[in-house]
């Protein structure tokens, strides 16, 4: 008998980017617009970032798999982070993560085209 459960969290495609806590939000509420015909809800994303928030440094976690509409079609994202805390400027600690995101791969490469973008933009 075929799980689908199974075999889909063990999705051999996945993109992934460093990303600073505070620009998690906005890189997810692209993905929703530009990206998806329906994508992560305000409660989805609120509950990946209060995740991150609590985890500790090199903390790895999953956050869920969401049901998204791709091309019309239903589909599903994995996400998945990790955690790393550094001391920045007059010992502030910033926290940073490492989101990983898991689907077919038609969707990762265009998310992975995303991250690349994001990453231009800010001088990478």
């Amino acid at each position: 008998m075929f799980n689908k459960k199974n075999a889909y969290n063990e999705a051999p495609y996945a993109a992934g980017m460093n990303f600073d806590l505070e620009e998690v939000e906005p890189f997810l509420k692209h993905l929703s617009s530009s990206v998806l015909d329906s994508g992560f809800s305000q409660d989805e994303i609120n509950t990946i970032h209060s995740e991150i928030d609590t985890m500790k440094h090199n903390e790895v976690k999953g956050f869920g798999t969401f049901d998204v509409i791709y091309k019309g079609k239903p589909t599903k994202i994995r996400i998945e982070g990790e955690v790393h805390i550094q001391e920045g400027p007059k010992g502030v600690l910033l926290k940073e993560v490492v989101l990983y995101m898991y689907s077919i791969q038609e969707l990762v490469d265009i998310i992975d085209e995303e991250m690349l973008k994001t990453e231009e933009q800010r001088g990478i």
